[in-house]
């Protein structure tokens, strides 16, 4: 069941509202202590999805500050990505501030994070999980606190992410927990190829080759993983996702479509010249599918034929 909720202040009296927020929000972010430049004018609206640890958020409202509370001291560190989508927002972090404003993109280290200001009403987007699930070079990003990145129109990479986060809000009450998991790790693959910085040289032709042949031994190897995706198999490697993506910048594919096509290609052939004994879901969960609605529309994009399709002509065939 898709568990989006919605919060908001409306119907509440005006002495009420800032100590309504004051409840609702660490348990979709972090713990602050909240204050109110103008609590009569406050009001807020929030829209949110929770899977597992993750928690991926959409708020509106008015001006307010917040600073870490004491008993936010031993808890575990979480990494924050906000899209800034309008308003100023004044962070303190780390050891210095910084100034969010519209069409900003800030990743950020509970750790460092020490106070906040919204200046003016905002709406901005926000996703929160455990350090440890987020791409290694992301988390150090956030440790470096180099303030925000710009991801409006011409920002490239940046501002590609920031698309797809703002799908995935979007898209909150029609993904299930699957698929809310797959965009988020696409989500972050990209984030990570657009804001960590390439250490290494580019790869030359002869090295992304021997790196592609090593992706693919891999990929098909591992092709029944649920968890295999770009970062996966980068860490399995032990190469940047950023490097990865340029060993198949000339390929006319990308990692993650690479392993899809392998594993529609296996499915395929196991629906095909089965027995008929394996069910759809069956063959897809087997080959890392977890979701089997989202199985049967690519399966169907690419083939122009449904499994359940392929598998009754398969029984006709063998009956036959």
């Amino acid at each position: 069941m898709v568990g989006t909720g919605t919060w908001s202040t409306d119907g509440l009296s005006q002495n009420r509202a800032p100590v309504a927020w004051t409840r609702k929000m660490p348990e979709l972010h972090l713990p602050w202590t909240l204050t109110f430049p103008e609590p009569d004018r406050f009001r807020a609206a929030v829209r949110y999805r929770s899977l597992d640890e993750l928690t991926v958020a959409e708020f509106r409202g008015g001006r307010y500050a917040g600073r870490r509370t004491d008993d936010a001291e031993g808890r575990p560190a979480r990494i924050g990505v906000l899209i800034n989508l309008s308003g100023r927002l004044v962070c303190r972090y780390g050891d210095g501030e910084v100034a969010v404003g519209p069409h900003d993109l800030l990743v950020w280290d509970s750790d460092l994070a020490r106070a906040f200001d919204a200046v003016e009403p905002h709406h901005e987007l926000s996703l929160l999980l455990p350090r440890g699930m987020v791409p290694q070079g992301l988390a150090a990003a956030a440790a470096r606190a180099s303030g925000p990145v710009p991801v409006g129109a011409g920002a490239g990479l940046a501002a590609i992410a920031a698309d797809q986060l703002r799908a995935i809000v979007r898209e909150l009450d029609h993904l299930s927990d699957a698929g809310l998991a797959i965009a988020c790790q696409n989500f972050f693959d990209t984030l990570d190829s657009a804001l960590v910085p390439t250490v290494e040289a580019s790869p030359s032709a002869s090295a992304r080759a021997a790196l592609l042949n090593r992706v693919r031994r891999y990929v098909e190897e591992h092709l029944d993983d649920p968890e295999l995706s770009a970062s996966s198999v980068a860490e399995a490697l032990d190469v940047s996702v950023r490097t990865l993506h340029l060993a198949f910048a000339g390929t006319g594919t990308t990692v993650g479509r690479w392993i899809r096509e392998r594993r529609l290609k296996v499915c395929y052939r196991e629906l095909a010249h089965g027995s008929g004994e394996r069910t759809v879901t069956d063959v897809a969960f087997r080959w890392g599918f977890n979701d089997v609605a989202h199985f049967s529309r690519v399966f169907k994009q690419t083939y122009g034929i449904t499994p359940s399709r392929v598998v009754a002509l398969a029984r006709r065939a063998s009956a036959g």
